[in-house]
Formats: C-alpha cells, structure tokens, sequence
C-alpha cells in the first residue's frame, strides 16, 4: 500500500489529488494545479486558424499521440521544452515539482490583460489555451468548455479516502508472527512498534534494555519521521565515529582504529571520497528502483480500482488505466530501464572470511542467551501464558518445567520474578538434566541443582541432600536470579539482586537446562539475556 501513495499524489503539487481531472493521456491533474500551467497559443498557431487557413493538414496532425513525439525529453536535455506541434509556440522554461517531474509554468499575460484581483480565482480560460501533461508532456488545446472538458476522477478521489483511512489506523506490532496486534508501544532507540505480549517477550523491563525510551504508537511514528539521521559509529571504539575507509577490508574505520595499526599496511580513504564513488553505482541502481517503485504503485492503484462499485465511475476511467498499463508495459520492453553502468562496473564475493567465521561457531556458547519455558517437556500440570515466558501449577504436588535452551559452555544468568505467592509454598529454582523427575521438587533427584525457598529462608538442595539454610524468604513481586558459570563450573543463586548464600554448587560438568519447580498456585515469569549482576565478583573470590 505504501508504493501507492506516490500514484495518489498530484505531480505538480505533490500533495493527495484534489478534485482530479483525467486527462486524453489517461494522466490526472488537481483542477487547481491544471489551471495553475495552462499556457495561452497564439491565435495563428491554434489547430482551428490552421484548418482555417488550409495548411495544417488534417485534425489528425494534432494527435495528441503525434504531439507525444515531439515532447519527449532526456535526462541531458537542456530543461527547456516546446509545446509539440506549435512552431512558432514560444518555449518556456521548465521547473521540478515537488515529485521530480518536469512543470510547465503558465506565462505571463500583459499587464492590461490581468483580470481584477477579485476575480483572479474565477477568471475563466482564456481562449487557444494549451495544457501540458507534466508527467508525459503531450501538449492539449483546451476546447470551449474548458477545464470542464476533462471529466473529473471520482474513483480516484475514492481511493484516496480509503488510504488516507487505513493510514489512520491503529499502529500494528511489528514482531507479532501472524496476525498482527494492535501497537502499544514503540522503542525509540529499537525503532520497532509492540504489542503487549511482543514487548514482554522481546523488550523485558529489566537487564540492557531498561534504559529504552518507550512511547505511544503515535507519538512514536512522529518521532520516527522527525528523528535526524543517525551517525554510524565505530563497533570497536563506541565513542568514535567512522571518518576513513579500509579498501582492502572493506570496512568504514575510526582514527583510533589507525592508531592501534589494526589497518597499518592497507591503503585507508578519506570516508567522503569513498561515499562519493560508491554512490555513482548507487544512482545507477536508484534510476530502476524509481521506475520499479513508479510501476509497483500503478498497480497497486489499479487493484484498488478494480474494488470500485460503481458502474459508471469505473467505465469512466477503465480505458485511460488500460491504457496507461499498456504504456508502462512497453517502456520494459523497449529497455527503456536498462541500467546505466559502466563496463568496469564488477562485483566480486569473498567467502572466506564468512566461512571461516562459520568454522569457528560455537552453537552451545552464549555469551548472552534468550529462551522460554518449554511446554513438550513439562509436567501435564504446569499452566502456560505469555508466549511461554509465564507458568504456573493449581497442584498441590510440586511440577517441574525446563526451558528450551541447554548450556554446556560460558556464563548465563536469568531471572523469574514471583507474580503470585499465597499459602506459603515452597518453589524451587535452579538447572537440570533432560531426563529430570517432573514430578517431584526440583533437587529431589541427582538430576537437579535447586535452590527451594518459602517466605522466610532457602535450602540448597540436591540427590534429596539440603544444605545452607539461608535466612529470607521471597513474596510476591520478589526476583530470584540463578548465575551459571560452566567456566569455572558453579551455580550461585540471588534474591532481590542480593546473593543468596555461598555458592550453591561446584564441580558442575555437562549440559544442564533452567529448570522450576511450582506448587498451590504460585506463578512465575522468565527474564532472559540479562547481564551478570554486580554481586557476582568476577575474580572468584566468592566464598
């Protein structure tokens, strides 16, 4: 729908069609812009003193078809062009509208001539007055009647309020998979709109992404269109932004890169310079896309057109569409859209780097992890929501419920803050194997490392073994925080970002999966990709 606007808009004011008149090339014109560059011929020159006069030949010499050939233009021309078929027509220079097309302003009428100001937005066309389309320039000698000669779009006009309509809409979550949700938020530094349950799953409240800016739907569409152009900034140096260009790396680059020798024997360009001579293949390729996104838009206009109910609006414009179409469809065949490129222009793929770079991937090392809970290993008991980030257990009995991604390497850590807690049960959190007991507490076996905790203290607990009582307890609106390090092989766990005991477990060795146990209805959320709390001191001296 987007590649349509432009099909909807005037192509001397550049603004949504008002009042559209069709013209004999199937092109339309608000009647405002159409008075606006009408030009007046010379009475000798008009078609009727030429058949008059007999040296004109026939009606048929004025075609508006022949007269397309005598105004065609190129991009070189010289910005000048005539009325076609009028020899002795005066040439009048051109101007750019606001599309890009070319306009051919009105000329001047003498002084004593000008109607009175108060009459000056009535004043009739005057007479022999010529019409040039801005878009294929065929030249038009309006009749008697005028303006009113060409009759008015009201299809077009339909289709315009049915775009500027759904363009008023509600704002759709961008991340939703089918149908999309009504917008609720949009992150300024993400630039990515999202519903309710998008945002929780994608944009949690906490970790790196707590110190987004979140807004209204709309007042995030205003901000997107107004925000400046970001600046591109070094991935290396975060506060350097790129000012030279590596040939041989292909890579934008910062001073400070340079001064670390990370480039010191390739050849380095200023970044203007190279912008400047890449871009030349750029406005080789912007030449098609325009034709493309000119043609995208016609058809899409002409599928909105074909939704027109009513009879007589539609037979009014159907053979200026058809025939507009068929225009198109020639302007591809004749190869009119040829790309202009030079013939040293060359493209070349190096893969090596890419390959080597899949080489050394480590699927199961994540610096960084996002995953859920996952539904086709938990107990039947266990309650799913939020997109699988949200469980909960009506049983008595204690449920156990893994998430989706298995860690064997790196350090992790993860969240689940407690939404409901009532009748003082006694979850447990921790990591598991796949094969762990769903339905006993987590750490009842010797396939879990757990820490369960009531309202009041925590046990560490594991093969049925309980260790380190722990005074504080959790309640509703609590955080608890489980830190694997499968470097140096422990499990720590936290409440409320404080570290809750020793730590937990040592000597851990294998694959092992996030893993709860729930009871008597407490539910928990997931928090995922979150980075290492403070407490956690990296020198390994936790004790």
């Amino acid at each position: 729908m987007d590649e349509m606007e432009e099909e909807l808009k005037c192509p001397v004011c550049g603004s949504f069609y008002r009042e559209p008149l069709i013209l004999p090339c199937s092109h339309n014109l608000c009647q405002a812009c159409a008075r606006n560059i009408l030009v007046q011929t010379p009475e000798a020159d008009s078609p009727q003193s030429r058949r008059a006069s007999g040296s004109g030949g026939s009606a048929s010499d004025y075609d508006y078809l022949d007269l397309d050939k005598m105004s065609l233009y190129s991009e070189a021309d010289s910005g000048y062009g005539s009325y076609g078929g009028f020899a002795s027509a005066p040439t009048t220079p051109c101007q750019k509208s606001p599309n890009g097309v070319r306009v051919f302003p009105p000329t001047v009428p003498p002084a004593a001539h000008l109607p009175p100001a108060s009459a000056a937005t009535l004043a009739p066309v005057p007479r022999n007055s010529c019409l040039t389309c801005p878009q294929c320039h065929r030249s038009l000698i309006l009749d008697e009647r005028g303006l009113r000669g060409f009759p008015k779009n009201r299809v077009l006009e339909g289709v315009i309020d049915r775009y500027q309509q759904s363009k008023a809409a509600a704002l759709r979550c961008q991340l939703c998979e089918k149908a999309p949700k009504e917008a609720t938020v949009m992150c300024e530094q993400c630039d990515v709109f999202y519903c309710d349950p998008c945002r929780l799953r994608c944009h949690p409240p906490r970790g790196p992404l707590a110190k987004h800016r979140l807004l209204p739907p709309a007042q995030g569409r205003v901000s997107r269109r107004l925000s400046p152009r970001k600046i591109s900034t070094c991935t290396d140096h975060e506060l350097e932004n790129h000012s030279m260009y590596c040939v041989q790396c292909k890579v934008p680059v910062c001073y400070q890169c340079l001064e670390e020798g990370k480039h010191s024997s390739h050849e380095v360009k200023a970044l203007g310079a190279m912008w400047k001579l890449h871009k030349v293949v750029r406005d080789q390729i912007s030449h098609c896309t325009v034709k493309l996104r000119q043609t995208t838009g016609l058809m899409e206009y002409c599928l909105e057109v074909i939704k027109e109910n009513d009879p007589s609006g539609f037979l009014q414009i159907s053979d200026a569409l058809i025939r507009r179409v068929h225009l198109t469809e020639d302007q591809w065949g004749k190869g009119t859209l040829s790309p202009r490129m030079t013939t040293d222009f060359d493209l070349n793929l190096d893969s090596g780097p890419l390959l080597q770079t899949i080489h050394q991937l480590d699927f199961m090392q994540m610096k960084v992890a996002w995953f859920s809970f996952d539904p086709n290993t938990a107990h039947s008991d266990v309650i799913f929501s939020n997109d699988n980030l949200t469980v909960t257990c009506n049983s008595y009995d204690d449920r156990v419920v893994l998430g989706k991604t298995g860690f064997s390497k790196g350090l992790h850590y993860w969240e689940l803050s407690i939404d409901r807690y009532d009748n003082h049960p006694d979850p447990a959190f921790g990591v598991a194997r796949m094969d762990v007991l769903k339905d006993v507490m987590l750490g009842k076996d010797d396939k879990a490392w757990a820490m369960y905790v009531d309202n009041n203290r925590s046990w560490f607990m594991h093969n049925n073994s309980h260790t380190n009582r722990t005074e504080g307890g959790i309640t509703k609106g609590a955080t608890v925080g489980i830190l694997l390090d499968l470097t140096r092989r422990t499990l720590t766990f936290s409440i409320n970002e404080d570290q809750q005991g020793p730590v937990a477990f040592e000597n851990l060795e294998g694959v092992f999966f996030p893993a709860v146990s729930l009871n008597r209805n407490v539910q928990v959320t997931l928090h995922t990709g979150l980075p290492v709390p403070d407490f956690y001191n990296t020198r390994g001296s936790m004790q």
